[in-house]
């Protein structure tokens, strides 16, 4: 009785162990295949970016032809940074004295 018992409990796991690696081998190719395929594309668009690369030359576009222009450009960026700092400053201050008459340091 207990050899039969045994057999067949050995024979179940040998069958378990042959379909579970069996399995996993499927996956194992399935997951080859895709990144072998995966491979081929990105050699693909490798080759289709440099000859698009080579195709097309980039060219190299001067930022400003005037100096002045530079000039005028850079002082309309600090005229504008000085304005944003000029409203944060004021809303903060604001802040500040909203919560002075809170506290009870300022009167309203």
């Amino acid at each position: 009785m207990w050899f039969w018992l045994w057999s067949s409990l050995v024979a179940a796991w040998l069958a378990g162990v042959f379909f579970g690696l069996r399995w996993l081998w499927r996956r194992f190719a399935e997951l080859t295949r895709a990144v072998a395929e995966a491979a081929a594309l990105v050699g693909q668009v490798a080759q289709d970016r440099q000859t698009s690369f080579e195709a097309t030359p980039i060219p190299t576009p001067a930022m400003v032809a005037d100096p002045a222009e530079l000039a005028a450009r850079a002082l309309a960026r600090g005229d504008r940074k000085a304005a944003r700092r000029r409203r944060k400053q004021e809303r903060h201050q604001a802040v500040y004295d909203d919560w002075a008459v809170l506290a009870g340091y300022k009167d309203a």
